[in-house]
């Protein structure tokens, strides 16, 4: 496999892995925040299923089926998940991990693209698009965060 099909297999797996990680959260998370943090993290992962599909299809438009290979997709999203299992109990900090890592991916990957002069306008809006999304979401959780440790 190619290195811009790696890079963009590892983009879409990490959005998936964004997706799981926190529609668990939506499902698990208790406490007196309970019904606030439930409905955030339905908003989190739905974002996250929506920006997954988009950049599944782009990578396949633009690179083929080695784009988003299945094989490569399950072993990376096993190994994502994998990463913030130790925050499995703190839900709100597994999900602000996740997303402020694939916020440096998406940097790191936004660059490469370019120097591999396979970035095109729809790949450039798609990147930017998807990493306004995930910077919502990490302000969001951040919020979420304040508001447990002023209580």
């Amino acid at each position: 496999m190619e290195k811009v099909e790696k890079m963009a297999n590892l983009y879409v797996a990490t959005l998936r892995a964004i997706y799981l990680i926190e529609q668990h959260c939506h499902w698990t998370t208790k406490g007196t925040g309970f019904y606030g943090d439930h409905l955030l993290f339905q908003r989190l992962y739905e974002s996250a299923t929506e920006n997954a599909d988009a950049a599944a299809e782009k990578m396949i438009g633009l690179f083929g089926e080695k784009g988003l290979n299945y094989e490569s997709q399950c072993e990376l999203i096993h190994k994502i998940c994998s990463k913030y299992n130790s925050l499995k109990h703190k839900p709100l900090e597994q999900a602000l991990s996740i997303e402020k890592d694939f916020l440096k991916l998406s940097e790191e990957l936004f660059k490469e693209f370019e120097k591999m002069d396979v970035m095109s306008l729809g790949l450039d809006d798609l990147i930017m698009s998807i990493s306004n999304k995930r910077e919502e979401s990490t302000y969001l959780l951040q919020q979420a965060l304040t508001d447990l440790s002023t209580q």
